[in-house]
């Protein structure tokens, strides 16, 4: 077994500790957060650069045993560590706060912990963990804050219960008891993701809680990294009929969220049903027997982090600035004065939704593609699904930027140079994702190549889904 070169996992998360520690203490926290966060960053980043060289080994941390980075979790590793410093860099001056900046170190220190788990009681203690800025009111009151500590808390329970029944079966029960557990694990998934019915503690977060913490928990997805791990293994008839129900509850989701986004006119709760719904596609597209499906699931991953980041941070921007966008009577025109936030808004939206030209566009492609193979109603709602969601997002574009800015706004600042450039790098990574989509695919194929193995999928939808 190869080792990393250098213990990489252990530093960024010690990084990670560090910057949160000092942020508390400092008087001018954001500069020691964005120091940590950074040092973070070239770790997991030098990290994912050793498993691309290694290609399908997994390399374990030389310090600590229980950490590795492999083809599934590296990139997704690296990716978090730069959203997580774009989100501290974007993040407006009445939230930073030093306890505030430690809470999203620390939010983001327990997401890394649990994508570097080398087995499932590591990734279940960075689970548990990520509840705790939430339980210690990190991010200044919050009124949906006991909801959310009850569906995280209830995930993390189940997520326990499963690995112990992992733990202690006997060898004779192993199978009953392996799906057993597998069924736990999904019903952790969906308290986790929110998913239908279970979606309106996740939709309450956006409208009531801390938006840029949000937007880290929200985009963990380890809901997602939960379900790749376990399709690495070789599963069970009845765990790959656990799957499909999970690909339904998804599909489900991603419908039922677009189509309530019509009904709704506050821009953090249609901002909420349209990043679930969009979210879900990655379930649905994990949980397919199809190479492209889950290729294209692993890409939509980067997407849907990269893209609902940006217009989360924008919606909050803005909110600082005007304090009426909670409930509108009707537009509000910004674009008038900050036409940089309303395009960068739009990039991230369309991309999101998967407007040609876009790597959205690439990864629900092959999600599509995917999914019409094997469950050719799925392949036939899913465009239904972004169909809404596009009207959706014009809807909120609309209710936020066009039409005359209220008498009460006299003038508001465009996008600042420290909130420029954070956003447009997400807008580069999208557009040029998309005009170059396979580099993008290229990082993901590892780690859809292993889920196939573990699904059992024939070479030749292997080599099609490639």
């Amino acid at each position: 077994m190869t080792f990393l070169s250098f213990p990489l996992i252990s530093l960024g998360l010690g990084f990670l500790l560090v910057g949160a520690l000092w942020a508390f203490k400092s008087a001018q926290p954001r500069l020691p957060a964005i120091f940590g966060a950074a040092a973070s960053f070239a770790c997991f980043l030098r990290a994912a650069f050793e498993v691309s060289a290694a290609g399908h080994e997994r390399l374990f941390d030389p310090w600590l045993k229980f950490f590795e980075a492999d083809a599934l979790d590296a990139v997704p590793m690296a990716f978090f560590a730069v959203l997580t410093l774009g989100v501290l860099i974007l993040m407006p001056r009445r939230d930073a706060t030093g306890k505030a900046l430690a809470g999203m170190l620390l939010l983001a220190a327990a997401t890394q912990t649990a994508y570097a788990a080398a087995n499932l009681a590591v990734l279940a203690t960075g689970w548990w963990l990520t509840s705790l800025p939430f339980v210690f009111r990190m991010f200044g009151e919050d009124r949906s804050r006991k909801v959310a500590q009850g569906f995280l808390i209830a995930s993390s329970v189940v997520l326990t219960i499963a690995i112990a029944v992992l733990h202690h079966i006997e060898i004779e029960e192993i199978s009953h008891a392996s799906n057993f557990a597998f069924t736990l694990l999904i019903v952790a998934v969906a308290l986790r993701k929110g998913l239908f019915p279970l979606h309106g503690w996740m939709i309450r977060q956006f409208e009531f809680g801390p938006l840029l913490p949000v937007a880290l928990l929200f985009n963990g997805h380890l809901g997602a990294l939960l379900i790749a791990r376990s399709e690495t293994t070789v599963l069970t008839l009845a765990e790959k009929h656990t799957l499909d129900l999970l690909s339904i509850i998804a599909l489900a989701t991603a419908l039922i969220t677009s189509i309530r986004g019509f009904a709704e006119k506050k821009p953090r709760r249609m901002l909420g049903l349209l990043c679930l719904s969009q979210a879900s596609f990655i379930l649905a597209g994990i949980a397919t027997d199809s190479a492209e499906g889950i290729t294209g699931a692993l890409v939509h991953w980067l997407v849907v982090a990269a893209a609902s980041t940006g217009l989360i941070a924008i919606v909050r921007v803005l909110e600082v600035r005007v304090a009426s966008t909670d409930d509108p009577d009707g537009h509000f025109g910004f674009a008038a004065k900050a036409p940089r936030l309303a395009t960068f808004f739009l990039v991230c939206g369309l991309a999101l939704i998967g407007l040609p030209g876009t790597l959205g566009y690439c990864a629900e492609d092959l999600i599509f593609h995917g999914a019409l193979e094997n469950h050719p109603w799925l392949g036939i709602a899913l465009p239904i699904a972004t169909a809404f969601n596009a009207i959706n997002l014009l809807r909120i574009f609309n209710i936020l930027f066009l039409g005359i800015l209220p008498r009460d706004v006299i003038d508001i600042p465009d996008a600042l140079p420290r909130e420029r450039w954070p956003l447009a790098v997400i807008a580069v990574f999208l557009i040029v994702g998309g005009i170059f989509p396979s580099k993008v695919i290229q990082w993901r194929a590892e780690a859809a190549h292993g889920i196939e193995k573990g699904l059992g999928l024939d070479a030749e939808e292997q080599h099609h889904g490639h």
